[in-house]
């Protein structure tokens, strides 16, 4: 008998059409070999999982129109030209099948806009033999369509799992992309390649958007040792020692200077063959685990790259890596958005890692004192973000909406998003406000979303 996620099995029943691998020229293919008697082979089956034992009471189903709400917001004049942006995404199990209308209603705010952004944290290839580290994010080439069915037709590709399956892997990732429609940025088949901007046109307007990719590691693991070969645009650290005197010796890290000016040449001459560069950085500092604390204040070094950016002559900088939320600024009249948080999270990728406990260890997980390591959740601060929706007309930002959004941390659907309630959201954009005090920016509430106040001659 052949079996499915609950994922799966609903994206049947609710009609999506799927292409499944039993199947060959319309002939199911033989049963495989049952499992012998006991044997886990997905965490979806154990007890103690975070798909099957909730430690909360499951959330009610909501009583809001978010129909009638998503339909006010898409109200558009001539000429405007919407762009919506995510963080981080981890995305190896379909969603767009699934009909609640807290997760519908998300997806169509990026299906209805001209240019949907997401950072793809995931690889997609067929060599699963490949795999360097633990953790397995890995999608098959055929589920490209599975993304763009969510509305991304926009990716940055400089992160940290990109390379996860070795420069072969990426090499079918980008040659699956190119097939796809998806745009992407930040890495490419030489060094060279890595450091061309994806440009979309919509085709309702005469605006040409150009975006840029790259990542800030604490290490450079992950910098080209070939040019000539797949490759991320990298920003690496740079490390000096110093001597204070007899016996005191202070070491300070920075960012390499050849590696900022490559930056700023990419964006020099994207800006003159564009209208409007994005750029896309992808930070780590330091290790997320969970000794380190929530990573939600930017590092001074980090806000110099987002800003040099903005020197460079990015029109917009979108931030994400730290897996929490960070503030908002606006610097010179650009917006930085220093982290957009997670929006699909679905790590833990139940077949392919079929033992949850792994992951309740994980560094990254909290581990509160008297409790069982089955009981263990995410912290909250990392299930919760914010969906950017900007409104351009005329090459102007008119609007800087932020839309809050949750994603379930136990159940059936761990890992996926949807419109957060009025009082998550609330708490949400209290805590985007807190952020971005600092930095001097105001978000006014608007009901159930945020709206940046943009500054007084924002070009």
């Amino acid at each position: 008998m052949l079996t499915f996620s609950p994922l799966l099995r609903h994206a049947i029943v609710g009609g999506c059409l799927l292409t499944l691998s039993a199947t060959t020229h319309g002939v199911m293919a033989a049963e495989p070999a049952r499992n012998p008697p006991g044997t886990i082979t997905s965490t979806r089956q154990e007890a103690t999982s975070v798909y099957n034992h909730r430690v909360r009471p499951a959330e009610p189903r909501s009583r809001i129109d978010w129909k009638r709400r998503i339909d006010a917001l898409l109200v558009e004049e001539p000429g405007d030209v919407i762009l919506t942006a995510v963080g981080d995404m981890i995305f190896n199990e379909p969603i767009t099948h699934l009909q609640d209308p807290e997760r519908k209603q998300l997806l169509r705010l990026m299906q209805e806009a001209d240019i949907a952004y997401g950072n793809m944290e995931f690889p997609i290839n067929s060599k699963p033999e490949l795999l360097k580290p633990f953790y397995n994010f890995r999608a098959p080439p055929e589920f490209v369509w599975e993304v763009a069915r969510t509305g991304i037709n926009l990716v940055s590709l400089a992160n940290n799992h990109t390379l996860d399956f070795g420069q072969e892997g990426l090499r079918e990732h980008l040659h699956v992309l190119d097939h796809s429609g998806i745009s992407y940025a930040g890495a490419g088949d030489t060094l060279a390649e890595a450091h061309k901007p994806a440009v979309i046109s919509p085709l309702h307007a005469r605006t040409r958007f150009a975006m840029l990719s790259y990542m800030r590691f604490w290490h450079d693991r992950y910098r080209s040792r070939d040019p000539d070969a797949p490759s991320l645009a990298t920003i690496d650290p740079a490390k000096v020692t110093l001597s204070r005197g007899p016996g005191q010796v202070e070491s300070l890290e920075g960012l390499l200077t050849s590696d900022l000016t490559a930056m700023d040449d990419d964006i020099i001459l994207a800006k003159r063959k564009n209208d409007q560069v994005i750029v896309a950085l992808h930070v780590h500092d330091v290790s997320h685990a969970r000794i380190n604390g929530i990573q939600n204040r930017t590092p001074p070094t980090e806000e110099m790259l987002f800003r040099r950016a903005v020197d460079s002559g990015a029109d917009m900088v979108l931030g994400h890596g730290p897996h929490v939320l960070r503030g908002i600024e606006f610097y010179k009249g650009k917006p930085i958005l220093y982290s957009l948080s997670n929006f699909i999270y679905q790590y833990r990728t139940p077949e392919a890692i079929p033992v949850d406990i792994v992951h309740q260890r994980d560094s990254e997980m909290p581990r509160p004192t008297n409790v069982s390591v089955f009981d263990r959740r995410d912290s909250p601060e990392v299930m919760e973000a914010v969906m950017a929706r900007m409104v351009m007309n005329d090459g102007r930002l008119k609007k800087l909406q932020l839309i809050p959004v949750t994603i379930d941390d136990e159940g059936p659907l761990y890992g996926v998003p949807k419109l957060a309630n009025d009082r998550r959201g609330a708490e949400i954009l209290a805590t985007v406000q807190r952020l971005s005090a600092p930095y001097g920016t105001r978000i006014e509430i608007k009901g159930w979303y945020g709206e940046v106040v943009l500054p007084a001659g924002s070009p």
